[in-house]
């Protein structure tokens, strides 16, 4: 079932800052990308427009730029990817998984993210919206289980700013080949051949 994941509940983030915070930078980046696609998420308590911070801008931008590096491939890998309310979790769990299977950096953290708002588009797109709060627990939860030792260490979310002030030639955004292991991951060694041959 696609409701099985680990996730706090809403006492639970109120009460944990750093919790908190990352679902606001998750919250507000979903509805940034979403709204680029002409689609409105209100589920979340905010108002349609607010001013983000400084962290929120920085993710809305870096989003944006990574969004446009490797948008087709995106795209495509979504759509084959067959996601229904059963599959939903397992798919996202295995790929956000293999993004962070040899390291974690900044831009891996934006590309999570970038992965996030093409799939919640592709379920505004395919009628299943309901799952976009789902989704939105599932990124927050991953970055405070898994990657909070690590973005403790660099900087917390103000690392997020920093990397957004370097050059784009100094960003370390993920490589085709990490690409290509999230296509292993969501689709599996079988169909990747296909998906492959549609793309050369």
């Amino acid at each position: 079932m696609f409701f099985k994941k680990d996730v706090l509940s809403s006492s639970e983030l109120c009460e944990n800052t750093e919790s908190y915070n990352t679902r606001l930078i998750v919250v507000d980046y979903i509805k940034h990308r979403v709204a680029k696609e002409g689609f409105q998420w209100e589920n979340d308590g905010r108002q349609s427009s607010v001013t983000p911070n400084a962290v929120q801008a920085a993710m809305r931008s870096l989003g944006d730029e990574f969004e446009k590096r490797f948008r087709n491939r995106f795209n495509d890998l979504i759509e084959q990817l067959n996601i229904t309310d059963n599959n939903a979790y397992d798919t996202f769990k295995r790929i956000v998984d293999e993004t962070f299977s040899d390291g974690v950096n900044w831009g891996r953290i934006v590309a999570l993210l970038g992965f996030a708002g093409c799939f919640v588009v592709y379920c505004f797109v395919h009628n299943k919206s309901h799952l976009v709060g789902i989704v939105v627990e599932w990124v927050t939860s991953y970055i405070d289980t898994n990657l909070q030792e690590w973005l403790t260490s660099n900087n917390k979310w103000q690392g997020l700013v920093e990397f957004y002030s370097r050059t784009e030639s100094q960003r370390d955004w993920p490589s085709f080949k990490t690409l290509l292991k999230w296509s292993v991951a969501g689709l599996g060694a079988i169909t990747l051949g296909a998906f492959l041959a549609q793309k050369i």
